[in-house]
């Protein structure tokens, strides 16, 4: 009758004034035999849409308390306890308001056995009924909580890479490199201060790899963020993805379950993409995912990081460069960083054999490390290259012994390589890489030369030295002189590392390298390793790759002579 339109308690009033309205109208000395009869009468209650029936005193009693107080006192009593007991201490009521809110579908019996087991209340100690009724004062009812509305504030980072937000959708079904149709996986990144995508792309499959893959493209191209925050998906929760994060110093950070509220810039991303991109692209067909991810970057520029974005007033790309000014540093990492970064890691035990299995492959590990527990990475799609960590020394490559399978088996039904970039788009970040090799070099040559013409001056007083010296003040080594001796170039790389003892290991490795720079003159490559340390601060762990850029420079320069 009311429809949810009065409160429940002015509907209970209303329905009680009804019952009694006879007496109202009786005259006087026939009140009573009024309510007499309207005892032996049956009501229709509205309220709780049942038939019902009063005793005499009852409907009396409403008689007198709507003299008294008018329509007021036709409604039901409120009392302080209701929903509580006396007994139930407000520690017991707590925790039984928090369990439920935790998970709204848990009931009173789930509540009463957790907070028992829990040793918070003692066994027996308090009842369905008394739990429920403690639920029903406060509110806390399944379809309540289910249904509550949750106010968010509106917040965004002050600076650029602050913070990341991330997701996936799912878009519509393209046909693969084979003609099969699959379902194509947009993953993106998008920056909380600028709005500003620093990668999104579509992908057959919504896997780890294809997140690890969009990350890795994020952070060559604008550094890595301070905070990535996500909801509570498989792949964002995987022990891989964010050992990846703490390596770049990415903090990772979830969003409330069931709640996707919490991610909105990301997810009024990806409605803008439904209506602006997806809808065109679904009028008008593509033929691939590479042709579809050469279009959504040509949108990203046209329709996105060029428009005024309604909530900042400014262009996505314009709101970046403020930032940027503002004198804020990318945490850019060198290309060995990032791989090393993206490496799967795994534990094993050497037996005493010296060996460890590995996902059915079996690899020879050093004599030193038997009976240890080892920490390897990987690249899962290929499982010939394991390196090898002690207590978080390296100790290089595992040497294969029986290979397997050459992919780890979480990749086993994905390629490497999905075929969803164009070819404009791998040379992209090819170049990318290898403008920051060219880079390094540059800085390096600069130095390089002034050592190079101190050093030939020194070693060549009255031009009779092993090494002749060109216009270009060059210096060419003399093929019959063995410069640098093999502990002293092992003693150099360890002083350089600041490694007092090295394994046997570390040793075996050097004494490999020494073969390529055993012709280096001492005080050169000093000098080179010096002025590289000082320029490059991952040099400690990844030496090796600096120490190849040492000797492509070296060729170089004696080439040119």
């Amino acid at each position: 009758m009311f429809d949810n339109q009065i409160k429940k308690e002015d509907a209970v009033a209303f329905f009680r004034f009804s019952v009694i309205s006879p007496m109202l109208n009786a005259p006087k000395g026939h009140i009573d035999a009024a309510a007499k009869k309207l005892a032996k009468t049956e009501f229709n209650d509205i309220v709780n849409q049942k038939i019902v029936t009063f005793h005499y005193r009852t409907i009396y009693t409403y008689y007198m308390n709507y003299k008294k107080h008018g329509f007021e006192g036709l409604k039901p009593k409120r009392y302080k306890n209701k929903g509580t007991h006396p007994s139930v201490p407000d520690e017991y009521i707590k925790s039984i308001l928090s369990l439920k809110e935790e998970l709204p579908s848990r009931s009173a019996r789930k509540i009463i056995t957790m907070l028992e087991l829990a040793g918070r209340i003692e066994k027996d100690s308090l009842h369905v009924r008394t739990v429920n009724r403690i639920l029903n004062h406060y509110g806390y009812t399944t379809k309540s909580l289910k249904n509550s509305s949750r106010v968010y504030t509106r917040h965004e980072k002050d600076k650029i890479n602050a913070m990341w937000q991330s997701d996936v959708m799912s878009a519509f079904y393209l046909p693969d490199e084979n003609g099969k149709q699959k379902i194509c996986y947009l993953i993106g990144f998008i920056d909380d201060h600028s709005r500003r995508v620093t990668h999104a792309q579509f992908y057959f499959d919504a896997t780890l790899n294809r997140l690890e893959d969009s990350l890795k493209k994020a952070v060559i191209k604008f550094g890595a963020p301070n905070t990535i925050y996500v909801d509570n998906g498989k792949i964002y929760i995987s022990s891989d993805f964010k050992l990846i994060c703490a390596r770049l110093g990415i903090i990772v950070k979830y969003s409330k379950a069931y709640h996707p509220e919490g991610k909105g810039k990301i997810e009024k991303f990806w409605q803008f993409v439904q209506s602006s991109f997806i809808s065109e692209i679904k009028h008008n067909k593509v033929s691939s995912i590479i042709e579809l991810n050469d279009l959504f970057s040509a949108w990203l520029k046209t329709e996105y990081h060029d428009k005024i974005h309604s909530s900042t007033g400014a262009t996505p790309l314009k709101r970046w460069d403020k930032s940027l000014k503002t004198g804020i540093r990318l945490r850019y990492y060198s290309p060995v960083q990032i791989d090393q970064a993206f490496l799967h890691f795994a534990e094993r035990t050497v037996n005493k054999y010296g060996v460890i299995s590995f996902d059915g492959n079996q690899y020879a590990i050093d004599g030193a490390l038997v009976n240890k527990k080892i920490a390897i990475r990987y690249n899962p799609f290929h499982l010939d290259s394991v390196h090898v960590y002690y207590q978080d020394k390296y100790y290089g490559l595992a040497r294969v012994i029986d290979l397997k399978k050459e992919k780890h088996k979480s990749v086993s039904s994905i390629e490497e390589d999905p075929a969803v970039d164009s070819t404009i788009s791998q040379e992209y970040l090819e170049n990318i890489k290898s403008n920051y090799q060219d880079y390094l070099k540059e800085q390096l040559n600069v130095p390089l030369d002034k050592e190079i013409k101190l050093q030939a001056k020194a070693d060549n007083p009255t031009g009779e030295a092993a090494a002749e010296v060109d216009t270009a003040q060059n210096i060419v080594p003399d093929e019959k002189t063995q410069a640098l001796k093999r502990q002293e170039f092992v003693d150099i790389i360890a002083a350089a590392l600041g490694i007092e003892t090295l394994s046997y290991a570390e040793k075996g490795r050097l004494y490999e390298l020494w073969q390529t720079f055993k012709e280096f003159n001492r005080e050169l490559l000093i000098s080179i390793v010096d002025d590289i340390k000082d320029k490059t601060p991952d040099f400690n762990d990844n030496f090796l790759y600096y120490l190849a850029q040492i000797k492509d420079i070296y060729l170089e320069k004696s080439k040119e002579a």
